[in-house]
Formats: structure tokens, C-alpha cells, sequence
């Protein structure tokens, strides 16, 4: 279900309202680097999601997003273990993973695979944030990349993201091809303030 705060921040996304998307963190002691539509292998330092940027333009060829159906687990290894698939739901307020990366799971702590979005760190400013960026992003029919750190008591320093629409038989985008990369760790600053350690933020 979502919420006004939801509803607005998809306003703002749609709006592409840099400032006040990036007031969004800053207001909860994180920082949010970069949130850019239609990336480019430029605006990522990672091999994976460069891969997965070219190969998602490859396989739409001249159509506006490719076919969910015509990804093939074969072509993906490259970026094997950060993928994230995201069956959508609720017209993109929600999603359920069906495949949650290995790589990703280590750093979050449990595999996600079966289970919602919305079931993520209890419902946290970086869950609704993301859930809004979907249903954004559901509305836009585009890809997305975005780079954000968490507050210091968090045990990883940063996340990339990147998310690619794909469309169903009727056209519509039903699922997510995404990429998730988490930075460096960092225990000390949540051992010390005896904080349990938020990786997934």
C-alpha cells in the first residue's frame, strides 16, 4: 500500500527534482549521489551494471524497452550474483523478487528470492524511496541508476543501483532487470555504537 509521502516522492521523481530528492536523505543523515534516467556505461565505475546497461540497449534493438521474455540467464554471467529480477506489482508500487543475486544476499543477509519489495527493512526511508522509484520508473517506462550512502551507523558505506525495465505480452513493463552494488564495509562505525547494522539501506 502506498502512502502520500510515497505519492509525492514519485511526483518529485517524475520531475526529476534533484535537490529535493537528495534533501530526502540528507534529512536522514545519508546522501544521495547521483539519480539519473537512461544511464550511461559513463555514469557507473562497475563493470556488471556497464554490461547490463549495453546489453539491455542490445536486446530492445529499436523498440522503447526489450521483452522480458527475451532475456537469457545464458547472456547474464557477466554480472552474475548482482543481478536482482523484480516481477512487478501493484502497477510497479510493489515487487517480488524472483531472483535475488547471491552477492547481494551475502551483503543483506538473507535471500530475498519470493519475497516483496515492500517487506525490506520494514518500511525504512530507503524502502519507501525505492519502491517509489519503481512505481516511477513502472510510469516512465525508463531505466534508472542511482548511488547513495547510508548514515554512518550503517554497516556498508554506499550502494549503486540500476534498474531495467522489461515489458510483458501485453506491453507493459512486468519486470525489473536490476543490479545492485554495495561499497565498502564498514563494521566499526555500528560496533561501536553497538547499532545493528542496516546493510540493505
Amino acid at each position: 500500500m502506498q502512502t502520500p509521502e510515497m505519492e509525492q516522492l514519485v511526483v518529485d521523481m517524475l520531475g526529476d527534482r534533484q535537490m529535493v530528492l537528495k534533501d530526502y536523505f540528507t534529512a536522514r543523515g545519508a546522501r544521495l549521489d547521483m539519480l539519473a534516467w537512461y544511464p550511461t556505461t559513463t555514469d557507473t565505475d562497475h563493470a556488471a551494471m556497464r554490461f547490463l546497461i549495453e546489453y539491455w540497449h542490445r536486446l530492445r534493438g529499436d523498440a522503447e524497452i526489450p521483452k522480458a521474455c527475451d532475456v537469457s540467464p545464458f547472456e547474464l554471467k557477466p554480472a552474475l550474483g548482482h543481478i536482482v529480477l523484480i516481477d512487478v506489482l501493484e502497477d510497479g508500487w510493489d515487487g517480488r523478487f524472483r531472483l535475488y543475486g547471491t552477492k547481494v544476499a551475502e551483503t543483506y543477509g538473507r535471500d530475498m528470492t519470493g519475497r516483496l519489495i515492500s517487506e525490506i527493512d520494514g518500511g525504512n526511508y530507503v524502502s519507501v524511496f525505492f519502491r517509489s522509484l519503481y512505481r516511477a520508473a513502472w510510469l516512465r517506462r525508463a531505466p534508472y541508476y542511482s548511488h547513495h550512502f547510508p548514515p554512518a551507523h550503517v554497516a556498508v558505506e554506499s550502494w549503486q543501483r540500476l534498474a531495467l525495465p522489461l515489458a510483458g505480452a501485453d506491453g507493459q513493463v512486468s519486470r525489473f532487470l536490476a543490479c545492485n552494488i554495495a561499497g565498502p564495509w564498514r563494521p566499526p562505525a555500528w560496533k561501536s555504537r553497538t547499532i545493528q547494522p542496516e546493510t540493505a539501506a
